[in-house]
């Protein structure tokens, strides 16, 4: 009895013309999705036997390596301030270069892989103009690789290169700061989203944001970010067990004020999920010594005034105007 071929409805036959002509896919790339396209696991040289077969034209061997290895122009560059604030962000969290030598040859693309689907979509947007920057999952699930990974990168270009050579060092081709990354808006929020948390600490009601930089030295660490980040208002530490991040408590809503308040994306919701009350600011922030904090919690206590408590009742808080108008009172410039 003959067997029944895979690829035998007008479903099916449709879905290979379009993958194999339209789409540009390769065999190899029809295989890999074959269960999403036909319901059933088909080999590649099973793919190709059916496009003869339906009467398909296969492409020739240049034709193939033409699509397989697309180009772009290299004397056409794109790199701008905005652009590199993007790819500092990027570099700083999840994202990453890679890097090929060949003799005279040197190639590089930008790349990234991320359980997020949306999240890899979001970083690889600013780069459409050096390819199509496709997200592909990975083929592979199984005990060992149990979660869906999402993957992207785009084509080799010169400006790449060029990114690569400030952010990777040596001959190990090691991941470096460089001095004149940007911490800047765009990238704080590019690096908080790929690499960044937000801590709830239950002893001091009240919530830390930490920066995973344990893959960089110290001294990029404290010499390059942290001043970076303090000449932003915003005052931070570095967790010398882990050589972590951490942005301070009183600098959480400057911080959210900085990247905004609203993930762009939903998967990381709730990296922006924090009480409007850890946003205000508080008193130990406003006074300058003991004296007039007890001023001012002379002032709270009789009614004179206005502000908010924490939950728990630890904390003074202010609004901006509530915070000027106390300092007006104490004398305490703006």
């Amino acid at each position: 009895m003959p067997v029944k071929p895979k690829i035998y409805s007008n479903e099916q036959i449709e879905s290979l013309r379009k993958s194999y002509i339209d789409d540009k896919m390769s065999t190899t790339e029809i295989s890999d999705n074959s269960e999403k396209l036909f319901g059933v696991k088909v080999s590649c040289g099973i793919i190709y036997k059916e496009l003869i077969r339906h009467g398909i034209p296969v492409r020739s061997k240049s034709e193939s390596v033409s699509i397989a290895t697309p180009t772009l122009d290299p004397n056409i560059h794109h790199i701008t301030e905005e652009l590199v604030e993007w790819i500092d962000g990027f570099l700083l969290g999840d994202g990453c270069i890679d890097l090929r030598k060949n003799g005279n040859y040197m190639g590089a693309r930008f790349s990234i892989e991320s359980s997020k689907e949306l999240w890899t979509k979001f970083s690889m947007s600013k780069f459409s103009m050096f390819g199509d920057c496709e997200i592909k999952e990975r083929a592979k699930i199984d005990e060992k690789h149990p979660n869906q990974l999402y993957n992207s990168r785009t084509l080799t270009h010169p400006d790449i290169v060029h990114q690569a050579e400030r952010w990777y060092y040596g001959p190990n081709q090691t991941k470096r700061v460089p001095p004149d990354v940007r911490v800047t808006p765009i990238s704080i929020l590019l690096w908080y989203l790929g690499d960044g948390s937000l801590t709830y600490i239950e002893d001091c009601n009240t919530y830390v944001v930490r920066f995973a930089t344990c893959g960089f030295s110290v001294e990029d660490v404290e010499n390059i970010l942290m001043p970076k980040l303090t000449r932003l208002g915003l005052e931070c530490s570095r967790d010398t067990s882990k050589n972590d991040i951490r942005i301070c408590a009183s600098s959480i809503g400057r911080f959210f004020d900085i990247i905004g308040r609203k993930s762009p994306i939903s998967c990381y919701d709730h990296k922006f999920n924090i009480p409007e009350w850890v946003r205000l600011i508080r008193l130990s922030d406003i006074v300058q010594n003991d004296k007039q904090k007890w001023m001012a919690q002379y002032y709270y206590k009789s009614g004179q005034l206005e502000c908010t408590k924490s939950p728990g009742g630890r904390m003074l808080l202010f609004t901006k105007d509530q915070a000027n108008k106390l300092k007006d009172r104490l004398g305490i410039p703006h």
